[in-house]
């Protein structure tokens, strides 16, 4: 069984007051949980166990998904922050000989596949990437021609150092792991402490995908997951939604209520909110029964 672990204790701070309460891989993404959705793109492909790193902070949340989930899941909860790699290197003597790692925030619309199977036909670790546009908000990789990770360019003032960011989803061996843990201390990174010591090491490879990465953690960006093309998506889930209302750009959750001659753009409505006539609500995220 090939076993994943999955960070999820972020809290979507940009996203309050949707998210306020709500570790951000419980929110949906039209209608279903983030979550989900990542759980249900690894179990297309095979045997895998899920592991949640969760905070603490979220116990009971998270039980009670445990409780309702059909899928092989466990929870492990950290009781202070560790950054992304700091439960895992923590813990690494109880870690399996292999494992994935993933955000659990993250939406890919990549060959998982191929990922899959290139990370296991390669001697060690490997760091999935993709190329933007723009790098210059991201750290960038700087890789051979074999693939093998040189170095990490932090925000790069442009592109002269190439497109290749990371992809938030990594397969580890655990002697690789091992080789470097006396360097680490906790709370550390993957990105700032763990892969620029595997590359020193000579430890990390690359595999680069096509395709998206979405990483809903903005007003924008949790729009742009729903949309799909569209002006805007509203639940189907009990909303009463006047025929006087405009709504561009937007995502309506359910059970809300637009009352008559409201415009919403840019904007995001929060489950059980209630917007009053002649509403007008712009690049706002909106959530009325706190």
């Amino acid at each position: 069984m090939n076993e994943i672990y999955l960070l999820v204790g972020g809290e979507a701070t940009r996203l309050q007051p949707l998210s306020t309460g709500i570790p951000k891989a419980l929110l949906t993404v039209r209608g279903e949980k983030i979550i989900d959705l990542i759980i249900q793109q690894f179990s297309k492909l095979g045997n895998f166990s899920f592991n949640l790193i969760c905070s603490n902070k979220h116990e009971k949340q998270w039980l009670e998904y445990k409780d309702i989930s059909n899928n092989d899941i466990k929870l492990f909860f950290e009781t202070k922050k560790l950054d992304t790699a700091g439960y895992i290197i923590q813990n690494l003597n109880s870690m399996p000989d292999s494992f994935y790692c993933m955000n659990g925030d993250l939406l890919l619309d990549i060959d998982l596949q191929k990922l899959i199977t290139e990370s296991i036909s390669v001697p060690s670790s490997l760091i999935g990437s993709i190329e933007v546009d723009d790098p210059t908000r991201y750290g960038v990789l700087q890789v051979t021609e074999e693939n093998k990770v040189e170095s990490f360019i932090e925000k790069p003032d442009d592109d002269s150092f190439g497109k290749k960011i990371s992809l938030g989803l990594y397969h580890f061996y655990k002697r690789d792991l091992q080789k470097i843990v006396s360097n680490l201390e906790t709370p550390c990174s993957f990105e700032h402490d763990v892969f620029p010591r595997l590359a020193e090491q000579n430890l990390l490879h690359t595999y680069t995908v096509t395709g998206k990465m979405i990483d809903v953690g903005t007003l924008e960006s949790y729009i742009s997951s729903h949309l799909n093309g569209a002006k805007n998506w509203i639940s189907h889930n009990n909303v009463s939604l006047s025929t006087s209302a405009t709504i561009i750009n937007s995502v309506v959750l359910d059970n809300c209520i637009i009352e008559d001659e409201v415009i919403i753009e840019d904007s995001i409505i929060s489950d059980g909110s209630v917007i009053k006539s002649g509403s007008v609500i712009k690049n706002k995220i909106v959530r009325t029964n706190l």
